[in-house]
């Protein structure tokens, strides 16, 4: 692999500050490595919270820069082979995974079956299974290359949309009838109330004045607040937090506010802050609990009911898909941007929440 492929690393005291650098001469491949070219993939808040969590949660270890300053945000997308050392892995191949934003990464492949495979490199063990898995696209019977925009910008986010409210569901919501979401214009916030649509709960957004047009004509919340009418929500029924934002003052208000009509709170990710779920003597009621999805997937894998949920989850996306971006009213505009320059300007507009919800960003690696 030549020095001159170029990488965008994130400088971790502030996730929106990147630096595009040569990668490495990695040298001759090794019998079973191989190299992917990722050619595109999407940028979300959920990568920012990556970012955010990249210490607590171990993503600035699966793709490791070297530095102690700077790491590489993973981001999801689409790549081809281009060198290959791995029986089963061939050159010209399609595969959608886990990346780095960089122009190309090298992978130990093992698990190799007509489906995938895997990324064996040890520091790829600092998170679960899921995030280091292949999909060759060739054996994928979902694969559309039409659809490859929509599949890299929801697919990550859907999941974990998905996964949360089946948890949710499983445990009964925690008795709560009414979910209070934070961060609601983000699509992880919006995937899951679509999930909750046919549900007995009343789902509320909270959100921005800047976006708050925008979840309301979404459509998909049963009623939309404010970040400032926190103080004024409903407090006639056992409620749930759901919180996409992450942000510990606006936790403390929710949770002073519902008091003991709060039954839970499900942090599932944060686009404002990289406190993670710490103690916080200001905090009354339950205390967060952050939802983990691959911690999810990976328990269905040990029960061996995965199959089984990924072709319910695989029906159900497709019909999310085709909701959001239904030509007569879409929820978003995908954008291509192209190159790691302009992903840097994404980054940046992305942890400074200046992004535009009704906007899904791709960046395309030029060849």
């Amino acid at each position: 692999m030549s020095d001159a492929n170029q990488r965008l690393m994130t400088r971790k005291a502030d996730v929106g500050d990147t630096l595009k650098a040569a990668i490495p001469d990695h040298g001759p491949l090794a019998e079973g490595e191989a190299v992917l070219a990722p050619d595109r993939f999407s940028l979300t808040t959920n990568n920012i919270t990556y970012a955010a969590y990249g210490d607590a949660i171990g993503y600035w270890k699966v793709f490791p820069t070297g530095r102690d300053d700077y790491g590489m945000m993973p981001v999801w997308g689409f790549a081809d082979v281009t060198q290959s050392r791995a029986e089963g892995v061939e050159v010209g191949a399609r595969v959608f995974g886990y990346f780095p934003m960089a122009d190309a990464l090298v992978v130990q492949a093992e698990k190799i079956t007509r489906g995938g495979f895997a990324d064996a490199s040890p520091w790829r063990k600092a998170v679960p299974d899921i995030y280091n898995r292949y999909v060759l696209c060739a054996a994928d019977r979902h694969y559309d290359p039409a659809l490859e925009n929509s599949e890299a910008l929801f697919r990550p986010l859907f999941i974990t949309s998905y996964t949360a409210v089946d948890f949710l569901r499983d445990n009964g919501f925690f008795g709560a009838k009414r979910i209070v979401v934070s961060s609601a214009s983000s699509k992880t916030a919006y995937g899951s109330a679509w999930c909750l649509k046919d549900d007995d709960v009343e789902v509320i957004a909270l959100t921005g004045a800047r976006n708050r047009a925008f979840v309301e004509g979404l459509g998909a919340y049963d009623a939309v607040h404010g970040y400032d009418d926190v103080e004024a929500l409903p407090t006639d029924a056992p409620t749930l937090y759901l919180d996409l934002a992450g942000d510990p003052v606006l936790r403390r208000r929710v949770h002073a506010h519902f008091g003991e009509r709060l039954t839970y709170d499900c942090l599932v990710g944060s686009t404002q802050s990289d406190n993670f779920t710490g103690a916080d003597p200001e905090l009354r009621g339950p205390k967060p609990v952050f939802f983990f999805a691959a911690t999810c997937l990976d328990q269905h894998r040990e029960r061996g009911t995965l199959h089984a949920f990924y072709e319910r989850f695989l029906a159900d996306q497709k019909t999310f898909f085709e909701r959001v971006v239904d030509p007569a009213s879409p929820w978003i505009r995908i954008v291509e941007h192209q190159g790691l320059d302009a992903a840097a300007g994404v980054v940046r507009a992305l942890a400074d929440g200046a992004s535009d919800p009704a906007e899904g960003a791709v960046v395309r690696i030029a060849r």
